[in-house]
């Protein structure tokens, strides 16, 4: 009883895996009777072993649109999306709830968040459906509207947007601010109503330089929208897979999120210390002086750490203007403990000399800055350090009485003549090899220009390739059916049905694609019934594509195949691949 209890509790855990997840969304919330739109069912950090199951809904028709995958890298960690594409298809007009829509994996069943659809009568459009602020949008979200000058303000940009490319970063406009470079933006995803939201988040900080009441933008961002065209069905040669590599365009947007505004008070004058610089935060101090005993002229070097919270980078030391000290400007590190700069150590190194022997002591060492939170100015201070300065040395000239020699004496120096005798001969140098009589000479000249013709071939070799793109594509997909035919091998051994099938009709819509010259996302089947089909390819492979099709079309839904039915299906696409070469 206690295996069963473990046993059930194993798949439980496996079934609530942390980041697998299944969510669905539909590219519009509303259209028309006639216009489609899609239905994306998205499986994060799994592969789904079936195909999903969708409601029987009357005045809706699903029919499959195909499949994709993603892989990413977020802040070093591996993320992976499997994507079902479906085509839902209006009859009537109404409200329309999309639920249950199910997915099967391990031990249970997965089931994203119900979605709705308003389907309006045919020719009728959405009111507002032609604005693309349902597509993306950029929000300004600064963490503070109320700051000091001189106040370090932390800023958020956040680009939401449902599908789009060439993203540029965002233009602040921030006139009496004083604004940080933007730092590598971080993607998530939300989801709103019936769609799911890239985000990217770009993070910066922002300085006001004057008091008053000031606007902190606008944002202004532009990219590069995906934008589903609306299809017409009345013809049906394209129901439901014609136009599908063409049903998006791509739209350029400039997007604006409106300026946010922020009141600026100016740092107060009352108990302002004499020495302030214009620090602003909440800061703590370590100072420490060595050598403590030194001679006159001799130097010594005091280290004087500043951190805590604020424009670390900004932060000066009060010119040391100490009687007796002779100073030199500090050398300055600063050490970030978060992206922006907001947290951190400064330090400097600032060397003194003391000028005379009646010094006793380093002096005290004072930083003010004023403290937003507490809305007033604080003193930090270290020292007097008490050091002893020893007279310096001087040299003593020793008396010598007339007439007599000192006690000892060096020989005196060999005398050195100024002209040296000319050689006739060259000795051993003159048995040398001259290095143009060497054969390693030509050898090490000849390297350079080796290089520079394998560079040159090189060069030319990827120009070729980089302007016929057929030929690119076409070692791209070599490569991929390389390894896609070892993986069939694999998993037909292993009994894998689902991965099988899957990989199996990967491969074969990469070699269609390529025969035909079109994109491979979304190839069915039904492919051989188009004009480019009939006319490329002849009937026996096109009889064996719709074969193939077929068959994982069916394992996707049956789900139970045996490693020879497998093997056959591997070895007549192995076969078909042959002669499509």
């Amino acid at each position: 009883m206690s295996r069963i209890l473990a046993f059930s509790f194993v798949l439980l855990l496996a079934a609530k895996a942390p980041g697998q997840e299944v969510s669905a969304s539909l590219d519009r919330a509303s259209t028309s009777v006639g216009e489609s739109v899609t239905l994306s069912i998205i499986c994060t950090d799994f592969s789904p072993s079936s195909q999903p199951v969708l409601p029987s809904i009357p005045g809706l028709r699903f029919a499959s649109a195909g499949t994709s995958q993603q892989f990413q890298f977020v802040n070093g960690k591996r993320t992976s999306s499997y994507t079902f594409n479906i085509l839902v298809t209006p009859l009537k007009p109404g409200n329309y709830t999309l639920s249950p829509i199910q997915l099967r994996h391990k031990a249970g069943l997965l089931k994203p968040k119900p979605l709705t659809l308003r389907v309006l009568p045919a020719g009728q459009q959405p009111r507002g459906g032609n604005g693309l602020s349902q597509y993306a949008y950029v929000r300004l979200l600064p963490t503070k509207t109320t700051a000091y000058v001189g106040e370090v303000i932390p800023v958020e940009i956040q680009l939401h947007y449902i599908d789009g490319v060439n993203v540029k970063m965002p233009e602040l406009i921030a006139d009496g601010f004083n604004v940080a470079a933007f730092l590598k933006h971080t993607q998530s995803r939300m989801q709103k109503g019936n769609q799911i939201y890239q985000v990217l988040t770009f993070r910066t900080a922002a300085v006001p330089l004057k008091a008053g009441e000031l606007q902190l933008g606008p944002v202004k961002q532009s990219m590069v929208l995906r934008v589903r065209q609306k299809q017409n069905r009345r013809s049906p040669f394209n129901d439901p897979f014609d136009g599908f590599f063409n049903r998006y365009k791509q739209v350029p947007v400039n997007l604006e999120a409106k300026a946010q505004p922020v009141t600026v008070r100016p740092l107060p004058a009352a108990n302002q210390p004499a020495s302030f610089n214009g620090a602003v935060g909440r800061y703590t101090m370590q100072a420490k002086a060595s050598p403590l005993e030194v001679t006159v002229g001799d130097p010594v070097t005091v280290s004087i750490q500043i951190s805590g919270q604020g424009a670390i980078e900004s932060l000066n030391l009060p010119k040391f203007d100490w009687p007796g000290f002779k100073s030199y400007e500090p050398s300055v590190t600063t050490k970030k403990d978060n992206p922006l700069g907001l947290l951190g150590t400064r330090t400097f190194e600032q060397v003194v000399i003391p000028e005379r022997d009646t010094l006793a002591e380093v002096p005290r060492i004072e930083f003010p800055y004023f403290d937003p939170v507490a809305g007033r100015y604080r003193v930090l201070a270290k020292g007097p350090f008490p050091i002893k300065v020893n007279p310096g040395d001087k040299p003593i000239t020793p008396a010598v009485a007339a007439g007599s020699a000192p006690e000892t004496e060096e020989p005196e120096a060999p005398p050195q003549t100024d002209i040296l005798t000319i050689k006739h001969h060259l000795g051993s140098l003159g048995q040398a090899t001259p290095l143009i009589a060497r054969p390693g000479y030509w050898l090490l000249q000849s390297i350079p220009l080796l290089l520079w013709l394998a560079a040159l071939a090189w060069r030319r070799k990827t120009n070729a390739l980089a302007n016929n793109p057929r030929l690119r594509r076409k070692r791209q997909v070599a490569g991929r059916t390389r390894a896609g035919l070892a993986k069939l091998d694999a998993l037909a051994d292993g009994g894998e049905v689902g991965e099988f099938h899957a990989e199996l009709a990967d491969l074969l819509r990469e070699q269609i694609g390529l025969q035909l010259d079109i994109p491979a996302e979304g190839i069915t089947g039904d492919i051989v019934h188009s004009p480019a089909a009939r006319e490329i390819l002849d009937e026996a492979i096109r009889g064996n594509i719709r074969k193939l099709f077929t068959a994982s079309d069916q394992a996707s839904y049956a789900g139970s195949q045996t490693t020879g039915e497998m093997k056959a299906h591997l070895a007549l696409l192995k076969e078909l691949f042959r002669a499509l070469k």
